[in-house]
């Protein structure tokens, strides 16, 4: 009967070890449950971080001091099932727990009509009549709302996609950052500025330009400039590879919106030889484009990094990029640059023209071939071609009196439409000097904006990413469950020797 009680003992004395163990690993799984959610704690084993906050994006957080409500069009749990934009559910969390919760995340099922927004009636259709940037929202797509507007990330948009060798196509990047970033840009800021594209000489229709602008909080808008006026909240003007020649009452308004204080960007094409009458009016501020191609033997293009051989002026717009060299010496081959800029002398001291260099090629490598028909057309150096530096990229500045008569600076930039093409400028963006040179130039013509520039995340080798959840439960298992696991087993071990 004692052996039997001893027994007895024993087994409840078993049945509570791993009763307050099972106790215990329930709640150390609830506690983490609830410390990922509100800490984003998580272990990304992936080599470019997809699960990562990019340092842009943190420091970005950090200013946030204001509620932003982000609504997802979309059910949380087919979110999940699905991989892609189970990244993004991680993105959101991982924001909202760097603000401290002062951006609430809600996903909605946009059929139901229905989302937590009491100034809206509760109402999606509510929400859309308030704001006109909302017009085309769909399923899947994520809208973000502060006091001051509301601003759309399209879910197409989340993604880069590119297509295989045989044509099928596949997702090949992650911009989510960005994409969110741009969005609490642009419902956080107090002005927004307006970029306005020119688009009747039938100019680029430049994509990533504006994608680059709108990561800056731009909003953007085209004009025929021969039948519209250039809008007044103007901050910057753009006409990219005009194919076609301006006209006269183009140039009167574009002399006039300069002359109010303005802001204006000409990029060339390099396979127009000449636009008289815009090159007539570039030549007023003294400049002179040239019909040459530049190549350098030494500094050479490289599609991810940018422009060839070619350094920003210091001291110069933009005001946050220093003098540095961007590009490397690789491959020596030969490529080209956008065509040269010549100054001229404009005016005199009391004219207040300024005009500097923005970007300009090396003096020991650079040299250009003419354009002009009947011209070598081989890349090799030959005796006659023009030897380097050349100035690339130059600013007019000119100071004003603007609509209130008080002093304002207009600048008119010039440089080759190349060097900002689509194509040029690259599919992830990840450390082209191009964009960057635009983006500071966004933010030096609106001063009172942020810039926050954040690479795509290529999914190539990314073949194990792991979770929050995953995370979670490998410190369970490994730190926690079967070191207790082993624990428990050599306690019972050594209390049934000592009482045989």
């Amino acid at each position: 009967m004692k052996n039997l009680s001893r027994k007895l003992n024993i087994r409840a004395f078993s049945l509570i070890i791993t009763s307050v163990f099972i106790v215990l690993v329930v709640l150390f799984n609830v506690f983490a449950s609830m410390l990922t959610e509100r800490f984003f704690l998580k272990a990304d084993l992936t080599e470019t971080g997809l699960f990562t906050m990019s340092e842009e994006a943190a420091e970005f957080l950090e200013s946030v001091d204001e509620t932003v409500d982000i609504v997802v069009l979309a059910d949380e749990s087919v979110w999940k099932a699905n991989s892609m934009f189970n990244l993004v559910i991680n993105t959101l969390q991982n924001y909202s727990a760097a603000t401290g919760g002062r951006l609430r995340v809600q996903y909605v099922n946009p059929d139901l009509n229905y989302f937590n927004g009491p100034e809206y009636n509760n109402s999606l259709t509510f929400l859309k009549e308030a704001h006109a940037d909302l017009d085309n929202m769909t399923h899947n797509d994520i809208i973000f709302i502060s006091s001051r507007r509301a601003a759309l990330v399209p879910a197409t948009e989340l993604f880069l996609s590119n297509v295989t060798q045989d044509g099928r196509p596949f997702i090949a990047a992650v911009r989510t950052d960005q994409l969110l970033v741009s969005a609490l840009l642009h419902v956080l800021n107090e002005n927004v500025p307006h970029a306005v594209f020119i688009q009747n000489h039938e100019e680029s229709p430049s994509d990533y330009i504006r994608f680059i602008l709108s990561r800056s909080g731009y909003v953007y808008s085209e004009i025929n400039l021969a039948i519209d006026e250039i809008p007044e909240d103007t901050t910057v003007l753009f006409t990219v590879a005009p194919k076609f020649d301006f006209i006269s009452d183009e140039i009167i308004k574009l002399e006039n919106y300069l002359a109010a204080g303005g802001n204006a960007i000409v990029l060339y094409d390099f396979d127009v030889i000449e636009l008289p009458v815009l090159d007539a009016f570039l030549a007023e501020w003294g400049i002179m484009v040239e019909n040459k191609l530049i190549f350098d033997d030494v500094h050479t293009y490289i599609q991810q990094y940018g422009i060839i051989g070619a350094h920003v002026v210091a001291g110069h717009l933009p005001s946050s990029i220093e003098s540095e060299e961007y590009t490397r010496e690789t491959m020596r081959i030969g490529a080209y640059l956008a065509r040269p800029l010549r100054s001229t002398w404009v005016g005199d001291a009391m004219s207040g023209f300024t005009q500097f260099p923005l970007i300009q090629t090396f003096s020991d490598s650079s040299y250009a071939k003419s354009l002009e028909p009947g011209a070598s057309t081989t890349t090799e150096r030959e005796p006659g071609d023009d030897s380097g530096p050349f100035v690339i990229a130059y600013n007019i500045s000119r100071v004003v009196r603007g609509p209130d008569n008080q002093w304002m600076t207009s600048n008119l930039i010039v440089t080759g439409a190349d060097m900002f093409d689509d194509a040029f400028l690259g599919m992830f963006g990840n450390t082209f000097y191009n964009a960057i040179f635009i983006a500071n130039l966004a933010d030096d013509f609106n001063p009172g904006g942020q810039n926050v520039f954040i690479s795509a995340k290529p999914l190539a080798n990314n073949q194990m990413p792991v979770s929050s959840g995953n995370a979670r439960m490998v410190i369970i298992v490994m730190v926690i469950a079967l070191p207790a696991l082993i624990y428990a087993t050599a306690v019972l071990v050594w209390y049934k020797r000592r009482h045989k």
